[in-house]
């Protein structure tokens, strides 16, 4: 364990949930923009699958999962900065796969035909980065999920399943309805971390690493769509623990092996793909929390934190609402929000209001399905990340450890 600032209930909190099985291990880390606040702590253990189980580090490889969504969307806003693409860029004209998507609309009175609809309104930036672009996740939607079950027989639907090596072939399914309408989380950055490769001609990890992360003075590799690229650091990546349904308590998720097996030449993933050193990806959220410029400039900086849904696309963001009405999907600390304050931002759920305990108007969050999670609130003045590894989403036992987390850090502003 390494803290710089102590909080001892935290902590011992943290040592409790790993005694009883809770949790494996976690890493936790926070600083403030005014310096008085650097947070650090390691405590339990990175691997369960070992003999004597191996001490969770600060410097540990997580699996991000949809933290790496921060990650792409970075990167695409960096291409408003130069130039090449606005938010109001329909990305169709650059992404033909995308663009021959058509509308579920349902299926036969049999239930065994799909029935589709053209798609009459464009795809723009901005709907990829706020998740209104109609593009779902056939394990979070009913409809995908028949779809594939229909059109791909036998087949496991991602990202369980393959082989899906590229994005075009791993998120080969139809819209859900039209863009700007609605509200449905999804493939939508994967698809842009496409568009950045296509307007830079880079793969997504090199344009990420130039770009990114080396500005923030990221160690190379410790943040990568392809750690076993990086030998050295497969000897730190957490172990995937799953929890034990006779005890409750975590144990090591023997079968879970990634990215043990996995194409070298595989397509990186913008939506779900990278593995991180938690200290390293902490570096990324200071930048944007000091609005140094290293990475965006201060006017898509400001995009970033800015609710994108309620003036052009109110209909979106009424269905965000109505999805948040029961968040215990979402991994991480998101209680119910009874003002509809929540909108989103370029690159994560937005706090749009002053209602919260402590939270400030631009507040913004996500996380990984593993059960990984960051916040920047820089009216506040303050950022961390929570990490550990556990197959169920939203852990029940996780969740409020993160909550305590976050509580802890406002508790020492």
């Amino acid at each position: 364990m390494s803290t710089s600032t102590s909080t001892p209930d935290f902590e011992a909190l943290l040592q409790k949930a790993v005694d009883d099985g809770a949790v494996a291990g976690v890493v936790a880390i926070a600083q403030n923009k005014a310096g008085t606040l650097n947070y650090s702590t390691a405590i339990g253990h990175a691997s369960l699958g070992t003999n004597p189980p191996t001490p969770m580090q600060l410097n540990t490889i997580f699996t991000l999962a949809s933290q790496t969504k921060l990650l792409t969307s970075l990167c695409v806003l960096q291409l408003i900065d130069r130039g090449l693409i606005t938010l109001e860029t329909d990305v169709t004209l650059h992404l033909p796969a995308l663009a021959a998507k058509q509308i579920l609309t349902g299926f036969s009175s049999d239930g065994l035909t799909p029935l589709f609809t053209p798609r009459t309104k464009p795809i723009l930036l901005r709907h990829l980065l706020t998740h209104s672009s109609g593009l779902g996740y056939s394990f979070l939607h009913p409809d995908l999920l028949k779809w594939h079950t229909i059109t791909k027989p036998g087949a496991a639907p991602p990202p369980a399943g393959g082989p899906f090596d590229t994005v075009e072939a791993r998120f080969d399914m139809p819209l859900l309805f039209e863009p700007g309408t609605n509200w449905q989380y999804g493939s939508s950055i994967d698809w842009a971390g496409k568009l950045v490769e296509v307007l830079t001609g880079l793969d997504l990890e090199t344009y990420l690493t130039t770009n990114v992360l080396n500005p923030v003075g990221v160690t190379p590799g410790t943040i990568s769509f392809h750690l076993e690229r990086h030998p050295s650091l497969l000897a730190r990546q957490a172990g995937m623990n799953a929890r034990d349904p006779s005890t409750g308590r975590l144990v090591h998720a023997a079968g879970f092996a990634w990215p043990t097996g996995l194409p070298t030449d595989r397509a990186c993933f913008g939506g779900e793909g990278a593995f991180a050193d938690l200290s390293e990806y902490m570096k990324i959220l200071v930048s944007l929390l000091n609005d140094d410029e290293k990475i965006l400039s201060k006017q898509t900086a400001a995009a970033l934190f800015s609710p994108q849904l309620k003036d052009k696309d109110p209909a979106a963001k009424a269905a965000l609402v109505k999805n948040l009405e029961h968040p215990e999907w979402i991994v991480g600390y998101v209680p119910t929000d009874t003002n509809g304050e929540y909108d989103w931002g370029l690159g994560g759920l937005l706090v749009d209001g002053d209602s919260h305990v402590y939270r400030k108007s631009g507040f913004l969050i996500w996380g990984g399905v593993f059960n990984t999670t960051w916040f920047i609130d820089r009216k506040a003045g303050v950022c961390g990340t929570f990490g550990t590894q556990t197959l169920t989403p939203a852990d029940p036992l996780v969740n409020p450890l993160m909550k305590a987390f976050e509580e802890a850090v406002y508790a020492k502003l």
